[in-house]
Parts: C-alpha cells; structure tokens; sequence
C-alpha cells in the first residue's frame, strides 16, 4: 500500500514537473515571439532612419550644387537676351489708302538675359529642400507618412515652369500671353500629379485617370514647342544652336522617367512600397534634371 502511494505521488511530481515545463516551453515561445517582433520593428525603425538619412543627404547636396550654379552663372554666362513682347492688331497705313487696314503686330515689353532665368531657377530649387531640412522637418515626415508631399509637387511645377518656358523661348515663342499659356500647361500637369498621388495614398488603389491625364497636358507644350522648331527650321534663316536640341532631350527624357517613376511608385512596385524610397528617386531626378539644363546653358552660352 505504502509502495502504491509512493509511485502515485511520483506520477503527480512527474506530471506537475512536465506542466511547469510545459509552460516554461510556453513563456519561452512567447518571450522569443515578443524578441523576434521587437527586433523586426527596430529593423525597420533602422530602415526608416537610413533612408531618411539618405534624404537627408541628397537635399543638402542639391542646396550646395544649386549655390554652384548661381556662381557659375553669374560668374561664366554671357548676357544673351531675348524680347519678349504681346501681339495685338494695330492699323496698317500702308495698306489703308482705299479704307481702313489692319495688320498684326507686336509690342516688345522687356528684355530678360537666359543667365538671369538659370540663377532664378537655382534659386527657387533650393527653398524647399532647405525648408525640409529646417522648420519643415516634422510637415517633411508627416507627408512621408501619409504618402503625400504637396510641397513637392510645388516645387516641381516652379521649376518646370521655368524650364520649359526657356524651353519655348530659345525656340521662338516670344509672345507673353504664348509662353504664360506653356507655363499654366506645366502648372495644371503638376496639379494633376499631385491629385493622382493623393488619391492612390487615400483610396489605396492607383488614381491612373489623373495620372493620364497629367501627362496629356503635359505634352501640349511640347507640341507648340514643337511647331515653332520646325517653323524655324524650314523658313528661318538662322539655324538653332545646339544647346536648345540639348535641353529638349533633357526636359523629354527627364519628363519620361519622372512619370514612369510616379506611375510605378503608384502601383507600389518593388522598393517603391516604401515610400522614403519613392522621394528619393523623385528628390534625384529633380537635382539631375536641373543641373543638367543649368550646365547645358552655362556651357552654350559661355562668355568666350
């Protein structure tokens, strides 16, 4: 009998030992569980902080290479201008013998020198990354969050303004109303770019009808562009430097990756899930595309 108790309590140890086990091995599975989330969300943490680094980084070298640029145009550009003017009919009194005529004719309305348009867009380029990097740091990491950086899109339709309207200029298009019509074209396809990403961020599906949209309207300048090149070509007696072919491959190819980059970023494609890396390929392009037309220009338009 006493043999019968004695095995019985070592049964109950025995089962009482392999349920403190069991629930060591239990508090273990949780405690390595709750390591392994706390390590991802520090990986992660890592990630963010690398990549806003990165940002960082490349936004502090734009504002040194847009102060470059003020310098070296300042410094290096010739002061070719160009007279913009607005058209209006006026009376024409050579052909007014037998009535009144009228003809077209144009009133020039300022000189403005390439260097100073170049230095304008150096300028405008270095307010924002300057702004992210200072008193705009906590509105820089809200848009990052929510996937929407209106402030970008801003600074995008300034310096495609400017761009593409000197784009217009060294081609021909002198009339103001002209050339404020390209501008307001720029303005509009930013616009829509802008919308396009804030509604993929808000109904977390791609917005592609804005997105087309935008690259319609950002293709009618071209078009005019266009028209007043090959109206150069054929009945003008001066050919165009090979500066201004420069600056339309530029503008073109920049336009094509840029849009291809908003499109696959809207599509979440990749490492564009994330979104630091989506501003940074938007951040690079931007600083590439505006060294490149500033530098065609110092260089076309060089004091000899």
């Amino acid at each position: 009998m006493a043999t019968t108790k004695k095995s019985t309590k070592a049964k109950t140890k025995t089962t009482k030992s392999k349920a403190t086990s069991s629930r060591k091995s239990t508090k273990t599975t949780k405690v390595s569980a709750t390591s392994t989330k706390a390590s991802s969300k520090q990986t992660k943490q890592q990630s963010n902080n690398s990549q806003m680094t990165m940002l960082q980084k490349i936004y502090a070298l734009s504002i040194a290479a847009y102060i470059a640029v003020i310098g070296a145009a300042y410094m290096l550009m010739n002061s070719t201008s160009y007279q913009l003017s607005v058209g209006y009919w006026a009376k024409d009194d050579l052909a007014s013998v037998n009535g009144t005529q009228f003809a077209p004719a144009t009133q020039g309305l300022l000189d403005i020198q390439v260097k100073w348009i170049v230095m304008a867009l150096a300028i405008t380029s270095i307010i924002i990354p300057a702004l992210y990097l200072t008193k705009l740091k906590s509105y820089h990491a809200d848009g990052l969050k929510n996937k929407v950086l209106p402030l970008r899109w801003l600074d995008m339709a300034i310096a495609s303004m400017i761009m593409v309207e000197t784009a217009a200029i060294l081609s021909g298009v002198l009339d103001l109303g002209t050339l404020k019509l390209v501008g307001g074209l720029m303005l509009v396809t930013m616009v829509l770019g802008w919308m396009a990403e804030k509604r993929t961020a808000q109904d977390g599906k791609p917005a592609t009808a804005k997105y087309y949209l935008s690259m319609v309207t950002g293709l009618l300048p071209w078009l005019l562009i266009a028209m007043y090149a090959i109206s150069t070509y054929i009945f003008g007696e001066l050919r165009t430097a090979w500066f201004v072919y420069a600056i339309y491959v530029v503008l073109i190819v920049a336009a094509s990756f840029i849009g291809k980059h908003q499109l696959e970023s809207m599509k979440g494609l990749g490492k564009l899930k994330d979104y630091n890396v989506v501003e940074q390929k938007y951040a690079l392009y931007s600083l590439l595309t505006r060294l490149a037309f500033a530098s065609i220009l110092i260089i076309g338009l060089m004091t000899k």
